[in-house]
């Protein structure tokens, strides 16, 4: 109760509110946690209570939990550190399109960082060391969209999870779903036992976390969709059209950056900011409007919640929006950036980017 976690969420509900027309379910651990009064005021919210996850598993896996129990057709898993944008529902079409009978995999936008250990790789320092075998796509970050069809993958991670909390855990039996391409996942589950693998249980250095063990579970079936980054810093929404051309690249992977859809903010842990974020997206995102924007590169001091000048405009509603909206410019009409280049819908994105390596677009647009 009045806890960073409740402000949190209050703002990521907000938001769906705001931007959504599709209900969403807050799963609560445990007996703690009493909804805000406030959140009856928000019609598509639906709270589900489950009992704490089990000892010596990380609270983190509460994440494939809540997927598997929102009994939901199709999912986008958020954090409570997460708002949204405008946009943000066309992520379920994509879903739906991608995550099928032959391709049953939960999928997670491109992390910000390459975790592999190569030369050249400028993110070496966080390299991940504990699983030897072949990687499929660079690091995802923990933040899937699934379907009803992804559940076998869930299911068989959670289990493999809880059996790895000993040392020596207990074998378990996991559907082989790289025969999924040829036979397709009901084929798969028709045949019961025959189309089982049998895996140790025991324990590995990449269970700890969820987001290790997406991404290893992932790698081991041979899946190799990711979505492009939607899942982006607050601080991104607000550098107007002056991004780095080739952000987050890596030689491997990535090599003219990585496409950048700005349907959603990650990390947004200051409720003030987040709220103050959460007001330009509701004005920006109202149509087209006369701003005053100058056309230096110069960070302009209203982009910076809580500064005088923001403070200043703000005392002057109906001018609010002319100026701050400046700081979002041009995202409330081209969401998506790509090697130097705006786009106004994730459809316009080029495989190949212009001027670029002349290497395919690795991830999928929504």
């Amino acid at each position: 109760k009045d806890s960073k976690y409740e402000w949190q969420a209050t703002n990521l509900v907000r938001s769906i509110s705001l931007f959504s027309t599709r209900p969403v379910v807050v799963m609560v651990f445990g007996d703690e946690f009493v909804p805000p009064l406030s959140w009856r005021e928000l019609p598509n919210v639906l709270v589900y209570r489950m009992l704490p996850i089990t000892p010596r598993v990380s609270f983190n896996f509460n994440k494939i939990r809540a997927m598997i129990g929102a009994r939901a057709v199709v999912g986008i898993q958020l954090d409570t550190d997460q708002i949204i944008a405008p946009g943000m529902d066309s992520v379920f079409n994509g879903t739906r399109r991608e995550i099928t009978d032959r391709y049953p995999w939960p999928m997670l936008p491109v992390h910000w960082m390459s975790r592999d250990r190569y030369p050249g790789n400028g993110y070496e320092a966080y390299a991940f060391d504990d699983y030897k075998e072949k990687h499929t796509m660079r690091w995802n970050h923990a933040h899937p969209t699934w379907t009803f069809w992804a559940l076998a993958f869930l299911c068989d991670l959670l289990l493999e999870r809880y059996m790895g909390r000993a040392r020596w855990g207990q074998g378990i039996k996991a559907w082989k779903l790289q025969d999924v391409s040829r036979r397709g996942l009901m084929s798969i589950l028709r045949a019961g036992g025959t189309s089982q693998e049998s895996r140790a249980g025991n324990y590995q250095g990449w269970m700890i976390e969820d987001e290790d063990m997406l991404n290893v579970n992932l790698w081991r079936d041979g899946a190799s969709k990711a979505w492009c980054k939607f899942d982006l810093e607050p601080s991104l929404f607000l550098t107007r059209p002056f991004l780095q051309k080739n952000m987050y690249f890596d030689p491997q992977w990535y090599p003219d950056g990585v496409p950048l859809v700005f349907f959603s903010s990650h990390n947004t842990k200051n409720f003030e900011s987040t709220d103050w974020l959460l007001t330009l997206l509701t004005q920006c995102s109202k149509g087209s409007r006369k701003l005053r924007c100058p056309s230096s590169h110069e960070q302009l001091e209203i982009c910076q919640a809580g500064s005088h000048r923001e403070q200043e405009v703000r005392r002057s509603p109906l001018n609010f929006a002319s100026e701050a909206c400046c700081c979002m410019e041009p995202r409330w009409e081209k969401p998506v950036f790509w090697a130097g280049q705006w786009y106004a819908s994730p459809q316009q994105v080029p495989i190949v980017a212009p001027g670029g390596s002349g290497e395919d677009r690795r991830c999928v647009m929504p």
